[in-house]
């Protein structure tokens, strides 16, 4: 008898631990995704983004990854490309497509960070027709240089920095930054000073974002907030009555009959659902 209560023991105590590691810690009600997803994106002159965005302190299950916003105490918003901070200047969903310019742009009229601008292309590419400039720092002084525009960069350490069209490596200069600009209209390179290259880099770039939105439509039409599915990394659609998990949601109104739930392993940190006679109770005779 002793060992039967053992085992029954053994088996709620297992139950409660896979419980308690699959169910988020303050959850209370199975639409609580759907909920929670409801949230729009607003910081300044960026307002009522939905998905593929969220904000930083969103749950990472609102947004796709690498679309992660964050409202600045300026009311700037910034998001984090490839390891290089951008400002975003604006937002055009139907077309979906950002105008953006590097953050260390703001503190010089030169870029701060020696890296190059460079996209995560699985997510981004270029939506209009850009120029690329190089900038050299630390160059040495010779006549090889006298084509090129030298410039005094605002609040920056470096000297002797040129810039030059194109993509170009360091050279005999110490550091190279390539940066992408909008295309200029009889503006040259010779032609512009510091003052008039901290505005071309301010202007920004636009890019576009790959993501199919049909999935993401398809959910929106059926009163449906979309979301990440980590395990199957694809987007998901939450729903305020069952199946809360789905492709898309039933709407009662037209008839339209519930989908069937996307039927897959259960990632951490979502609900756990346990198959009827999961756990038998073969207690030892």
């Amino acid at each position: 008898m002793n060992s039967q209560i053992f085992y029954l023991f053994s088996l709620l105590t297992l139950f409660s631990s896979l419980v308690l590691i699959h169910v988020p810690r303050g959850s209370s009600n199975p639409d609580e995704f759907y909920q929670t997803c409801g949230n729009k994106y607003s910081c300044g002159d960026i307002t009522g983004l939905g998905y593929p965005f969220r904000s930083v302190n969103d749950p990472p299950y609102c947004g796709y990854p690498g679309f992660e916003l964050n409202c600045n105490q300026d009311s700037s918003t910034t998001m984090i490309i490839n390891k290089i901070k951008y400002r975003i200047l604006d937002v055009r969903p139907t077309t979906q497509t950002i105008k953006i310019m590097r953050e260390d742009i703001m503190e010089s009229t030169c870029p701060v960070d020696l890296v190059n601008t460079t996209l995560d292309y699985s997510l981004f590419d270029y939506a209009t027709s850009y120029t690329n400039l190089t900038f050299l720092y630390d160059c040495p002084v010779s006549p090889n240089f006298a084509e090129m525009d030298q410039m005094a960069c605002r609040n920056s350490k470096y000297e002797n920095v040129f810039v030059l069209p194109g993509a170009q490596g360091p050279g005999k200069c110490n550091a190279s930054v390539t940066v992408p600009v909008i295309q200029m209209s009889g503006a040259t390179v010779g032609s512009l000073n510091s003052t008039g290259w901290g505005k071309v880099l301010q202007e920004g770039f636009d890019i576009r974002w790959k993501m199919d939105s049909k999935a993401c439509s398809e959910c929106t039409d059926t009163r449906g907030r979309c979301g990440y599915d980590a395990f199957m990394k694809q987007t998901i659609c939450f729903c305020p009555d069952p199946p809360y998990e789905s492709a898309s949601c039933s709407v009662a109104a037209f008839g339209v009959s519930p989908p069937l739930p996307i039927s897959r392993p259960s990632p951490a940190g979502t609900y756990s659902c346990f198959p009827k006679n999961y756990f038998r109770l073969d207690l030892p005779s």
